[in-house]
């Protein structure tokens, strides 16, 4: 949520651009050894030139509209778990309801996302997410083979971002929470269940000019809900995702970062199905900043380990009224 589709703004003349587009693989290369370094003693390297970070948190009393679309395609065997789980932004994740027992699943999944934010303060924002997906799977097993295509309203989600600290003698830290008021529970037509999935995390960054160093962790609560009259606890969801953002110029950004998740074996009727399940995934991203209103990000996650499978996606930040009113 707060690194992905921000892009990181330079302020340098054009003879520092080209220094650093000769040099930038050197520094990305030394700055990506050093990372740990640095984030520990952040007194020991200081960058030369300003760097700037724009729209990590809405400006007070101001909103902002996000959309987002995400494609996702994976490959799983011997399904064990009612249900899986597709990434719609840099610490989102949506609980996606799945048949149990497949020999085989090819699936290709469509989410789009719509939600808001609002500024409470320069350091706070509270925000609302609504997302519906399409999927198209493809099923073998020992009957044979079957497909099928289904749409639904996948959750609805509000949540509140706020920063504890910025960038100076320490690295700069954010801190997110967020609960889903309404999710969907079956793969076919609408269930919702209420409240029973929660989210908290952080972001921490080290700007060093042209590049930000971030982390960011977080654990997301899946409560018991009632699905064909069965007790079905989904599997709780940690993750840790370091990446390195490098400022090309003063419109565009490149990312690249590993993310690590773990997660917990459901149960049903009090009883543990399937294996607790840790995974890893690199992801690249563009940012890119045509305008003062509009931020755009597109993000690719391929699997290192874990299920095969693939996902791209696409988002879009736009912010209203007056700009000429803020700082």
């Amino acid at each position: 949520m707060v690194i992905s589709g921000i892009v990181f703004l330079p302020q340098m003349d054009m003879n520092q651009r080209k220094s650093i587009a000769i040099g930038g693989g050197i520094l990305l290369i030394r700055f990506l050894y050093s990372a740990f370094f640095v984030l520990i003693f952040p007194s020991v390297v200081r960058a030369d030139l300003p760097l700037t970070i724009e729209e990590l948190l809405t400006a007070q009393d101001r909103y902002r509209l996000e959309f987002g679309l995400i494609y996702a395609n994976s490959e799983r065997r011997n399904v064990d778990s009612r249900f899986a789980s597709i990434q719609t932004g840099a610490n989102s994740f949506v609980l996606l309801p799945v048949d149990v027992g497949d020999e085989r699943r090819n699936s290709d999944i469509f989410a789009m996302t719509t939600g808001f934010r609002y500024g409470l303060t320069d350091e706070t924002e509270v925000f609302t997410r609504l997302t519906g997906t399409v999927d198209s799977v493809r099923i073998q097993d020992t009957d044979g083979t079957d497909s099928r295509t289904s749409q639904q309203l996948s959750d609805l989600v509000i949540g509140i971002n706020h920063e504890f600290s910025g960038d100076n003698d320490t690295p700069a830290l954010l801190g997110f929470a967020e609960i889903s008021i309404a999710e969907n529970t079956t793969i076919d037509g609408s269930d919702f269940v209420y409240a029973k999935t929660g989210q908290i995390g952080f972001t921490a960054y080290r700007s060093i000019d042209p590049v930000v160093l971030a982390l960011t962790a977080g654990y997301r609560y899946a409560g018991t809900r009632d699905i064909n009259d069965l007790s079905v606890d989904p599997g709780d969801l940690l993750f840790i995702n370091p990446n390195v953002h490098f400022a090309v110029n003063n419109e565009i950004t490149l990312s690249g970062g590993i993310q690590w998740t773990l997660t917990d074996k459901d149960k049903v009727a009090g009883e543990s199905i399937g294996i607790l399940n840790t995974e890893t995934d690199l992801e690249f991203s563009l940012g890119y900043a045509p305008s003062e209103r509009t931020t755009l990000n597109v993000t690719a996650l391929t699997d290192v380990s874990g299920d095969s499978g693939a996902q791209v996606g696409f988002n879009l930040l736009y912010k209203f009224g007056d700009l000429s009113t803020e700082e």
